[in-house]
């Protein structure tokens, strides 16, 4: 119920109840008045007082007149005043003489008491009204204290949040207590709330990402670049002075491009990923066939550096997974990429291993390399592990592996590494499974 129809809506109530409880009361009021004074006040009438006489003398008194007060009477009735005051009270004389059969002869003298109607409809307006009054204010109390509950409390704590608000207290939250609008508005501020809190936050994300893409690019391609110019320079000044030198710094300096589009790509990956600007195709995917392709892509690469890739499925049954196929193929080319470079000519083996558990699938890249020291196990997956040796490898961004750790868990599943010092080190990866058909 919106504001303005609840706060007319309690008016009308007040005034309604007040009305019925006063009238109520007013009734009982006028019962009761009767009752004490054994009258019909509404009909101005009160007691009547019967007074019975046989030839001057009083056969029957209800009242107990003295025969002097009833002489009075008599009086007043001679001299055609029909009215006699009694202990404070006015009545209203009649008289009625009648015959019996025997020839007695009778007088009835009846005497019906005037009430002041004035001062009962005074009494009941002076009643009534301070009956309406604290009716009225009690009603009012009430009603104004659930509207100090509902309302008047709310609209003073989302006043004081928002003063946090105005201040950078963004992690206050707002509450949405109260009525109608009240209500809705803690709920639309809370809203604000977040959104401005998420736009702070991306706010500084993308800052940090635009210095972390500057201070990159400044020192990553200054290597490249500086060996590409020399090389150039080499050609121009003819220190290349046979066309097999020429075609050596050629391609050295076409080698050094790639590298560079290399890390710009991976530096602009990233950036994407680590402020969820990436979105994911996400397909039901065979992933004993998936990691088949991806070795046969991988195969040539590692026969030509003397090299072995051994893959070893332990699935019982053919199984499925729901990946975005292009970017985890950038996964596993990066984990692969970064095992080649770990192992040794000749003796070197990346062992890829399948294997499940009840709801998910496990992929396992180990080598047999040197492995990782227990100091750098636990920052492998950060931007730039190991920089220094990262940059001094062919092609080599140093993305490699924190793009992998964004990639796997936009999809769902989780990274990790384990290893031993000289036992080789193993990336582990692991997907939820689900059944041909259902993602």
């Amino acid at each position: 119920m919106k504001l303005r129809q609840r706060f007319l809506t309690q008016s009308i109530m007040i005034l309604i109840s007040t009305i019925l409880i006063t009238s109520c009361l007013g009734f009982i009021y006028t019962y009761f008045y009767n009752l004490l004074n054994e009258s019909s006040v509404t009909q101005g009438l009160g007691e009547t007082a019967v007074i019975v006489m046989e030839r001057g003398n009083i056969v029957y008194n209800r009242e107990d007149f003295t025969m002097f007060e009833i002489k009075e009477i008599m009086m007043n009735l001679s001299v055609e005043n029909n009215y006699y005051e009694h202990e404070g009270n006015r009545y209203r004389i009649n008289s009625e003489k009648f015959t019996m059969e025997d020839g007695s002869e009778y007088e009835i003298l009846s005497l019906n008491q005037i009430v002041n109607i004035g001062d009962y409809y005074r009494s009941l307006i002076i009643f009534v009204f301070i009956i309406f009054l604290i009716v009225f204010v009690i009603s009012s109390l009430i009603v104004q204290r659930q509207n100090m509950k509902n309302i008047i409390i709310p609209i003073v704590d989302l006043t004081r949040e928002m003063e946090d608000l105005r201040i950078g207290e963004l992690e206050t939250a707002i509450t949405d207590k109260g009525y109608g609008e009240v209500r809705e508005l803690g709920a639309a501020i809370e809203q604000l709330r977040l959104q401005l809190k998420n736009s702070i936050y991306y706010e500084k994300k993308v800052d940090e990402n635009r210095r972390f893409l500057i201070s990159s690019i400044s020192h990553d391609l200054k290597t490249p670049v500086t060996s590409i110019r020399g090389y150039i320079d080499g050609v121009l000044d003819g220190v290349a002075n046979t066309d097999e030198k020429r075609q050596y710094y050629l391609s050295k300096a076409i080698e050094k491009t790639k590298m560079i589009n290399t890390m710009i790509d991976d530096l602009l990956l990233y950036s994407k990923l680590d402020l969820n600007q990436m979105r994911f195709k996400k397909d039901q995917v065979n992933i004993e066939e998936y990691i088949e392709n991806c070795i046969s892509d991988n195969l040539e690469d590692f026969f030509l550096e003397d090299k072995r890739i051994v893959f070893e499925n332990n699935l019982s049954n053919i199984s499925f997974v729901v990946i975005d196929a292009e970017k985890f193929n950038r996964v596993v080319q990066n984990i692969m990429d970064n095992g080649k470079r770990n192992i040794m000519t000749k003796t070197g083996i990346l062992k890829i291993i399948l294997r499940e558990t009840n709801s998910s699938i496990i992929i396992e890249f180990k080598d047999n390399g040197h492995g990782i020291s227990k100091e750098d196990l636990p920052h492998v997956f950060e931007r730039f592990y190991r920089a220094d040796v990262a940059r001094e490898i062919k092609g080599s961004s140093g993305l490699g592996l924190a793009i992998s750790k964004q990639i796997v868990e936009g999809l769902g599943g989780r990274i990790w590494a384990i290893s031993e010092e000289g036992q080789g080190a193993s990336i582990i990866i692991s997907l939820k499974k689900t059944k041909k058909g259902r993602e």
